[in-house]
């Protein structure tokens, strides 16, 4: 983090963590500390093998996120792997009872709540880093989608909070292929005052 340019300050608002590499020590704590294995599968931070063998920890050896719902509490997580060949570079919860990636969006509250303060539009950009590093150069209402492509929901969040969001992903292929996509979701949901910018 530090590499990257994210200071303590930042580490701290937005409660950026660690998940060790041990593959049970999330759920020794937490049955420790009294949860029971079902809530903390239901929850998705552990894992129950199809073969019946024993639940592990979803997140391990990552740099976490945590995911803020629309009433400011965590619902979920998304894990970046600190192992350079690790299979999925970012990680994030499953579907849980308190977690659709579709509706929500990386900052959304924050955000919002700074769009108020200053009238700043929102920024989409694409990844939790994103965020970060947007928030640390001053962009205070920066968001990012959960690892999909913008969905209607998401769309339909962004414009309750500001009437033209600005979509600002990156300028590589994947990048282009995104912005493209959110065009053609959002063509379809276009109203009088409600648009989009592309950064």
């Amino acid at each position: 983090l530090e590499g990257r340019g994210v200071d303590a300050r930042r580490i701290a608002q937005f409660r950026i963590g660690y998940a060790p590499a041990e593959r049970t020590g999330l759920k020794d704590y937490l049955i420790n500390k009294g949860f029971s294995e079902t809530t903390l599968i239901e929850a998705g931070l552990l894992i129950k093998p199809d073969d019946g063998g024993a639940t592990f920890d979803r997140f391990r050896n990552r740099v976490m996120f945590p995911i803020i719902g629309l009433r400011g509490g965590v619902v979920a997580f998304g894990g970046r792997a600190l192992e350079k060949d690790a299979r999925a570079k970012y990680l994030n919860s499953p579907e849980t009872p308190l977690f659709h990636k579709g509706a929500l969006l990386y900052n959304y509250a924050a955000a919002r709540a700074e769009n108020a303060r200053t009238g700043a539009p929102l920024i989409v950009c694409e990844g939790y880093m994103d965020v970060v590093a947007l928030w640390g150069s001053g962009f205070t209402t920066a968001v990012a989608p959960l690892g999909t492509a913008l969905t209607e929901d998401q769309l339909a969040l962004l414009w309750r909070a500001c009437d033209e969001p600005v979509l600002c992903f990156d300028g590589d292929k994947a990048g282009l292929g995104a912005a493209w996509r959110a065009v053609d979701r959002a063509l379809a949901l276009l109203k009088p005052g409600k648009s989009l910018t592309f950064a």
